[in-house]
């Protein structure tokens, strides 16, 4: 049946929009905790080079 009602697939599509989007979000939330140390070791030179 939804050839007869294709207006209730919108909220099917948004909510597996809502699911993706949040799962990459987490996903790159995680990929940023796990490269944090390697950014630490670049920080203080960079903040020693980039002095305002």
């Amino acid at each position: 049946m939804p050839q007869m009602a294709p207006i209730m697939w919108l909220p099917l599509f948004f909510l597996f929009l809502m699911l993706t989007y949040i799962l990459s979000s987490y996903l790159f939330f995680l990929w940023t905790i796990k490269t944090t140390a390697s950014i630490n070791a670049i920080k203080p030179k960079m903040n020693f080079h980039w002095k305002w």
